[in-house]
């Protein structure tokens, strides 16, 4: 991690630093000034005001910081209207694909959309949170992508979950799934689908299915397409959550959504 930040961080070094040339040299960025400077000066003259700003820099750090941070807080909010967009681009694909499973009110005025993977621990952690969240929130449609990231078991779990929805026992297998630790390969999500009351030869058949891996691929897609890194990933309203972030968090945002529909009247 600290590796590849200093390496992103010179890359912005060094285009501050060119944009800082361009500012002193010419008083301006525009690209019409650009082109000029480059005819203006010659190579000894542009290495000599890379000089002056370097000893510049280095007199004022603190400047270089700023400019860092007005930087960072730029580019994040660019992600943050990307994503927006993103997400409301692929409105339907998110909360009504026809094949995701979908808890709590399947009516319900607010839709929260997760993805998630049985291998991963912070997706176990929040499991137990998202069962709390449609039961104390009536008016909440809780929809499950599954995002199978974590290897071929993840891969393996997924599928069984998606081959178990025709059997009508979807939910439970997916909170037992949550809850296995250890090794979660295929003789174990086989066992937790028996212990589930699932018909496992049927299960194992579905598995296999074109439709299965049609919609493993659709899910990979769409988090893509709207950002999604890592799981477990939380959509509400416009707004990723990356992250397993606390029920109150989410119940908050979820409140946040409500009051503004109040208010829009």
């Amino acid at each position: 991690m600290t590796t590849t930040w200093m390496k992103t961080s010179g890359q912005r070094l060094r285009k501050l630093c060119a944009a800082f040339v361009m500012v002193f040299a010419v008083g301006t960025t525009s690209t019409s000034a650009q082109e000029a400077a480059k005819d203006i000066f010659s190579d000894v003259q542009k290495e000599a005001i890379g000089e002056v700003i370097r000893d510049y820099l280095i007199a004022n750090p603190q400047l270089m910081l700023e400019v860092m941070e007005a930087l960072d807080a730029y580019e994040s909010q660019a992600e943050a209207v990307q994503q927006r967009v993103a997400i409301e681009t692929n409105r339907e694909a998110l909360e009504r694909d026809g094949y995701s499973f979908v808890a709590g009110n399947p009516d319900g005025a607010i839709t929260v959309v997760e993805f998630f993977d049985y291998r991963c621990p912070y997706c176990k952690q929040t499991g137990d949170d998202m069962a709390e969240l449609v039961k104390r929130n009536d008016d909440v449609r809780l929809v499950l992508k599954e995002f199978p990231i974590l290897g071929p078991n993840s891969t393996i779990a997924s599928r069984a979950a998606i081959a178990a929805i025709p059997q009508g026992n979807y939910l439970d297998f997916h909170f037992a799934l949550l809850g296995v630790e250890g090794t979660l390969d295929r003789d174990k999500v086989m066992e937790v689908a028996e212990a589930q009351g699932l018909d496992v030869d049927k299960l194992s058949s579905a598995m296999e299915s074109e439709r299965v891996d049609t919609i493993i691929d659709d899910n990979r897609a769409l988090a893509r397409e709207i950002g999604v890194r890592g799981t477990p990933a939380i959509v509400i309203g416009d707004e990723l959550v990356p992250g397993a972030a606390p029920l109150d968090v989410i119940e908050a945002r979820i409140q946040a959504i409500r009051d503004a529909a109040a208010e829009a009247g």
